[in-house]
């Protein structure tokens, strides 16, 4: 068992199959060898985002292609709302302020997440808002936010809806066209099993005729220039980790992939509840369990023990609930005994 054993909302284990396709030769990033590997890649990715629409890769991390999005879809001045129920969702709004678009927020339960009346409410105040970003898994809470029916308010409307999946790609079935979303963006670090550093956007029509009428200056994350080309050096060696990964998630199946991480985070929030603790989200995803453990408990103890003890990493809280949460991360490949380990060693912890 390789240590430190991450239990991290990410970067999580590298599968050994991925390392391996990761450490294969490299080669010129102008050839048809890269042509036929980023088409390989795409293919691979959109079951997982349960889209026809195009992908993009980048060399940056997850809040590289939320940049990308905002820089794309929008234009300075202009209305946007972010729905906001974690510090994840709020580097939506930070990174919009900063390229001067007029960001209206939505503060909702970061317990339970954004209902729809919520965002009824919020486009009724807001009916210029061009632009809505939301979160649909929460990296710092848990939750796993429901996007069908506010997809399908939102389209209703006529306005472009985007959506972070950093942390719920390949974790959580997602259905980006059905539930009327025009771009998704993603991380490698998580589900995808990848190491850090690559960012995955997926871009339906809609979004791409917006990014056409968007006038916020851009350079390096300016989409057309990566659509179909290869415009700055790529990270080759996370494009061919992740060639190893999709081939890993496809030759297991989709399916048998998500019931997997369905039963180990059933395991987890099990295991807080053995300890008189609570699971923080209302509304959990599979990737990510926020604990709120009983008041005084020490929460940096726990975390140095189960580090200098057992070899295993998990994340303290983040924003508001920063000294009363912390966070076990799930989101990619555990084996048995990975699991196994982690519950006995957690216990051990507190025993």
């Amino acid at each position: 068992m390789r240590k430190p054993l991450l239990f991290l909302p990410g970067p999580m284990q590298v599968p050994e199959q991925v390392r391996v396709a990761g450490d294969r030769p490299l080669f010129s990033h102008r050839s048809s060898q890269m042509s036929e590997l980023l088409s390989k890649l795409e293919a691979g990715c959109k079951p997982l985002f349960g889209t026809r629409g195009d992908i993009l890769f980048l060399a940056a991390s997850g809040t590289g292609s939320m940049e990308s999005a905002v820089v794309n879809l929008t234009s300075p001045g202009e209305e946007v709302i972010v729905i906001v129920g974690g510090t994840f969702a709020k580097r939506w709004a930070d990174i919009a302020t900063a390229y001067g678009v007029s960001v209206h927020t939505i503060d909702v339960d970061w317990r339970r997440g954004a209902t729809l009346a919520e965002v009824d409410r919020a486009l009724k105040q807001w009916p210029n808002a061009r632009v809505i970003f939301h979160t649909w898994s929460e990296s710092s809470t848990g939750v796993l936010n429901d996007m069908a029916e506010i997809g399908e308010l939102v389209r209703s409307q006529n306005k472009i809806f985007a959506v972070d999946a950093v942390s719920g790609l390949a974790v959580s079935p997602m259905a980006m066209d059905d539930w009327n979303i025009d771009v998704v963006v993603a991380g490698s670090q998580k589900g995808l099993m990848v190491s850090p550093g690559l960012g995955v956007v997926a871009i339906g029509a809609r979004g791409w005729e917006k990014a056409q009428q968007s006038n916020t200056l851009r350079f390096y994350f300016d989409w057309k220039k990566l659509k179909g080309a290869v415009p700055f050096t790529p990270a080759l060696s996370l494009l061919l980790e992740l060639d190893g990964a999709l081939d890993f998630i496809h030759a297991q199946g989709m399916d048998k992939i998500f019931a997997r991480r369905g039963r180990v985070a059933d395991q987890i929030r099990n295991l807080v509840h053995r300890s008189g603790m609570e699971i923080y989200a209302l509304k959990p995803g599979n990737g990510i369990t926020g604990v709120i453990p009983l008041k005084g408990f020490d929460i940096p103890a726990l975390r140095r023990r189960l580090e200098n003890d057992f070899g295993i990493q998990i994340a303290g809280g983040l924003g508001k609930i920063k000294d009363t949460t912390f966070r076990i991360g799930h989101v990619g490949h555990l084996t048995e005994e990975e699991v196994d380990y982690f519950i006995q060693s957690f216990e051990r912890c507190l025993a």
